[in-house]
């Protein structure tokens, strides 16, 4: 969604909170922003999903769309000349990173991970459902 002055529009779907892409924080260095992908609340076959089940597919499935990167990510800390690997993630990118990594923070009800940019682990193509398993 965007804005009528070109923001895009970061919505949370617990919350139902907004929030503008001019209000997002500016991850510094070596961060990155993460917007959480939403969870699903009910299968395919329109079975609701019960509380535990959510909690689980949030827990073990850490995932999301990467909404900002910090002006030195996928540069090297020393020298600051860019790594050699030839993909990395960009923003609106789909990726996941480790359950318990980086800062978890809420912007005007909107929730964020802040993680190293090493603590990506892949990206994932476009169309790819991820769910959870125990």
């Amino acid at each position: 969604m965007t804005h009528q002055h070109g923001d895009k529009i970061y919505a949370d779907s617990l919350s139902k909170a907004t929030i503008a892409s001019h209000q997002l924080p500016k991850p510094l260095n070596w961060k990155i922003l993460i917007q959480p992908a939403d969870i699903s609340t009910q299968t395919k076959s329109g079975i609701i999903l019960p509380e535990s089940a959510k909690d689980n597919q949030q827990i073990l499935t850490a995932h999301g769309y990467v909404v900002a990167r910090g002006e030195l990510a996928y540069r090297d800390r020393d020298t600051g000349e860019r790594w050699k690997q030839q993909t990395t993630p960009q923003v609106g990118d789909f990726v996941t990173y480790g359950k318990y990594a980086g800062q978890k923070i809420v912007v005007n009800n909107v929730r964020f991970i802040l993680l190293n940019d090493d603590e990506i682990t892949s990206i994932l193509p476009d169309g790819v459902e991820i769910t959870a398993y125990i």
